[in-house]
């Protein structure tokens, strides 16, 4: 029989381990709700993330709507466009002068003009109307330098009576092709040497001017008055994009103190992103 003593020892064991097996589960709860939440949805305490606030939140999804909008923009494009435009080149009969080499701002402008009017100059028309623009501009600002695309949109509201023309910043190849397939033309300003036309005399030109006429699926398609084979001229996006560079000098400036080679890199290294477009 069980003494005494050893029936208490047995019922202080169990005691103990009973006392230890409380104090071990309070912990455990004590541990996994550290917050005394309230008793209601809106006594709550509101806790914000880190270095995000009401603006920045709309901020951000202002950003996010632009975005989608803009992708939309180019979603929506047409696969493909072109417009019937007469080509002319800035050298009617491949006199490759000073005069004619620089002549590529109005043969562009010449042939927006006759897109416009539905007209097609024949070989002497052509020479005699560049010839007449360039009298202009050296009676007028001087002498015959390259034009920005401000000086550009200038001669053709004051010597060629255009009206709806106007330049723009670009962002992208997207926003020519959108001018595009809203039924206008566009003449960019690149330098010319990034262009890689294999018709061109190498180097090609430092500064040069051209009219987009369409798009499709291979690429961007031009009237590129700098060579006789530039009718429809097809020029890659990438390649386009990259010679896209507006004369960044004053009217006049670098035309005798630069080098064309100096002409080239300043065009290419200063020349900002930027486009005419011409209405209907």
């Amino acid at each position: 029989m069980m003494s005494t003593k050893k029936i208490f020892a047995i019922i202080g064991i169990i005691g103990l381990l009973g006392m230890t097996l409380l104090g071990t589960i309070n912990l455990l709860l004590s541990r996994s709700h550290p917050i005394d939440f309230k008793d209601t949805e809106n006594d709550q305490e509101k806790i914000e993330p880190e270095g995000i606030s009401e603006e920045n939140n709309n901020q951000s999804i202002s950003l996010e709507t632009e975005a989608l909008e803009k992708q939309k923009e180019v979603l929506t494009l047409p696969e493909k466009v072109q417009y019937s435009v007469p080509f002319y080149g800035q050298s009617p009969f491949a006199l490759w002068d000073d005069l004619h080499n620089e002549a590529c701002e109005e043969a562009s402008l010449l042939m927006a003009k006759s897109w416009l009017d539905n007209n097609q100059l024949n070989l002497e028309e052509l020479d005699q109307k560049i010839i007449d623009a360039v009298t202009w501009q050296e009676k007028v600002w001087g002498g015959h330098f390259d034009l920005s695309v401000q000086r550009s949109v200038e001669l053709a509201h004051k010597y060629f009576d255009l009206e709806k023309i106007y330049y723009t910043s670009l962002e992208s190849i997207q926003g020519v092709k959108k001018e595009l397939a809203e039924g206008n033309l566009v003449i960019l300003p690149t330098a010319g040497r990034l262009l890689n036309n294999p018709y061109y005399t190498s180097p090609g030109p430092a500064y040069h001017m051209l009219i987009v006429t369409g798009y499709n699926s291979k690429g961007i398609v031009t009237n590129d008055p700098g060579t006789r084979r530039g009718e429809s001229f097809l020029y890659s996006e990438d390649i386009l994009w990259s010679s896209i560079h507006d004369w960044p000098l004053a009217l006049g400036e670098g035309h005798v103190d630069l080098s064309k080679d100096e002409k080239a890199k300043v065009v290419e290294e200063q020349g900002a992103k930027i486009m005419i477009v011409v209405k209907k």
